[in-house]
């Protein structure tokens, strides 16, 4: 695991750019690499785990090709993939990083067929003179980059290509990051910033010219056979498990005590020879505390396991640290945080994550939802506006799009500001069209592609990025191994459905897994008081942070006035609020302000 930055410029003036600032992703050693002819600057910080030897040390050359590779993440089938390169390969030394090299030498850019893992690599091709950038399939790994006169700056992180200066924000960014609560892909606040999109490749010719092409999905259907699935289900799982525990160092769980964390770290324990490190953080505050089906399983499996207790005062510090530590401003970024911060603390690099579970089996109430709300859409707006006023959510239902897809309705329900609120904060809409390159078999799998393209990419795995590797730790998501995905996106949701519970297919292949502690209670998750902390310990932080929204120009006194007094009187959820102050302090510690080219300028009424 690195952090990577990249400068190709055509006219031969690369230059380096600032590795310090993504030193957290890779303390343990950097290193860069400037072309002959000035074209290509290379940087890498590294965080060693696979080969911890100098021979694993980035940038890598090729001897007998010249290309040069910085790559962010783990090839978890790299011996396969060295197996199928054979032995005429001169090997150096063990990293998956020469094997994702020696693959490039071989394959080209077909290398990326090869590959089962979570990467974002820049590899300078020494023959063509031309650099080629790709992102994993399912986008756990992020790649930023900009391109202007000085030709393309790739980096791991935001920092390393926005750093010197103040920056005008444009009101179609601000209105984006507020109705999903993080920013979407499309439009990532600053101007010119773009990400490569997951399961994408990009080259930059010698001149400048630069291509880019989707290699994921690869195939126009998604279509599993329905032959013995729950036995192919818990094989998938138990292969992508074992892959992931590819590692020099120790490898440790999060263990929440909820079922995928439980059997992440079931499978894990069995298939290590040294017991395995679990973790779980509970609080002082005794009804927020479930550290103890947790020690079940730790129990169970005879893990060594890690009971962190945090006390109020500990955890208040670490929100506010958590968003002074964002690379870009998230509203769901505390919780991976806090855990990530405390188990690097215990001296752990690398942790296995349960994420992916509620998006592939159907843990979301979103799979409940989206089959009435496809009801509710054919209804006429007015109708749908009385129908919400009886169920407390009118301005919600109001702008229900008149849409019968499912992916478009998962995706709605993610929304964090409805259009109205939008409006009255004089913001356009931002939203794009849901997008789905994949024939899929019906609406539950529309929904699982929805939630993770959307909630979970958007927010949760950037979150699981930016604050795991903060704190110099890599974090691991075996149940988003490209070949499960597949398959179970390529499931008739019959297969899925057929079982009482929520998640019920993941839990019959896994069933004898875990004791019923863990299936039998309802869905629970790490939850804060934060609306008692907002309105207590964290207020000053809390109202430092709506002003500088407010005085930066991002948004409107009377707007803010009323989303903050609607809080107060219990009519909105604290996340709308702190979505408004993690903005304002990311904008602070940002110097962003309101772009000064724009048509409509935010003023106050009255």
């Amino acid at each position: 695991m690195c952090g990577i930055a990249v400068h190709f410029s055509s006219a031969g003036r690369a230059k380096p750019l600032d590795l310090q600032l993504i030193r957290h992703r890779g303390p343990d050693s950097s290193g860069e690499w400037t072309s002959p002819d000035g074209q290509c600057w290379l940087g890498s910080t590294r965080l060693a785990i696979v080969d911890l030897s100098p021979t694993g040390a980035q940038p890598m050359t090729d001897p007998a090709t010249g290309n040069v590779l910085v790559a962010n993440g783990e090839i978890y089938n790299h011996r396969s993939v060295r197996a199928q390169l054979g032995r005429d390969v001169n090997w150096k030394g063990t990293s998956d990083t020469e094997t994702l090299l020696q693959g490039y030498a071989r394959w080209g850019h077909g290398v990326l067929d090869q590959l089962k893992g979570m990467f974002a690599f820049a590899i300078y091709d020494a023959a063509r003179e031309e650099l080629f950038l790709a992102r994993d399939r399912l986008g756990i790994k992020p790649l930023y980059y900009t391109v202007d006169a000085a030709g393309l700056r790739a980096a791991s992180e935001v920092r390393v290509l926005v750093a010197g200066g103040s920056s005008g924000i444009t009101a179609q960014s601000i209105s984006g990051y507020l109705q999903w609560g993080a920013c979407p892909e499309r439009n990532l606040l600053y101007p010119g910033l773009r990400v490569l999109p997951a399961g994408h490749a990009m080259t930059v010719g010698s001149k400048g010219e630069l291509k880019m092409w989707k290699y994921w999905p690869s195939r126009p259907a998604f279509v599993s056979s329905t032959d013995g699935v729950v036995r192919r289900v818990r094989d998938l799982i138990d292969q992508a498990v074992d892959e992931h525990l590819l590692s020099d160092v120790p490898v440790a769980s999060f263990l929440s005590g909820g079922i995928d964390s439980s059997i992440v770290t079931a499978i894990a324990a069995q298939k290590l020879e040294k017991k395995l490190q679990t973790f779980s953080v509970g609080f002082d505050l005794a009804e927020f505390d479930e550290t103890a089906i947790a020690q079940e399983i730790a129990d169970r499996y005879r893990t060594n396991h890690h009971r962190i207790q945090l006390s109020e005062e500990e955890v208040i510090h670490s929100v506010t640290e958590a968003v002074e530590k964002l690379d870009l401003p998230s509203v769901d970024a505390i919780n991976t945080y806090i855990v990530s911060r405390a188990v690097a603390a215990h001296g752990v690099k690398v942790a296995l994550s349960g994420l992916g579970g509620d998006e592939l089996f159907g843990g979301y109430p979103s799979f409940r939802d989206v089959p009435r709300l496809k009801l509710i859409a054919r209804l006429p707006r007015p109708l749908r506006k009385l129908l919400g006023i009886a169920a407390k959510l009118s301005d919600r239902l109001a702008d229900l799009p008149a849409t019968t897809d499912a992916g478009e309705l998962a995706r709605w329900r993610r929304r964090f500001f409805t259009e109205e609120m939008i409006v009255r904060a004089r913001l356009p809409n931002a939203s794009a069209p849901f997008e789905c390159p994949i024939d899929l078999p019906d609406d539950y799998a529309r929904i699982s592609w929805a939630e993770l393209t959307g909630y979970m990419r958007r927010m949760l795995l950037r979150d699981a990025d930016q604050m795991s590797m903060a704190v110099s730790l890599e974090l691991r998501v075996p149940f988003l191994d490209h070949e499960l995905v597949e398959y179970v996106l390529g499931l008739p949701a019959a297969a899925k459905q057929q079982y009482p519970r929520p998640k019920g297919l993941l839990v019959e292949a896994c069933r004898d897994l875990l004791p019923s502690s863990v299936y039998r209670r309802p869905k629970a998750g790490f939850v804060l008081p934060m609306k008692v902390w907002m309105l207590g310990p964290l207020a000053s932080f809390v109202e430092e942070g709506l002003r500088e929204t407010v005085s930066r120009q991002l948004l409107p006194q009377d707007f803010v006035n009323e989303i903050s007094s609607a809080f107060r009187r219990d009519r909105l959820h604290w996340t709308r609020v702190w979505s408004i102050v993690v903005l304002g302090h990311f904008a602070k510690r940002s110097q962003l302000v309101r772009s000064p080219n724009e048509n409509t300028p935010i003023h106050s009424h009255g």
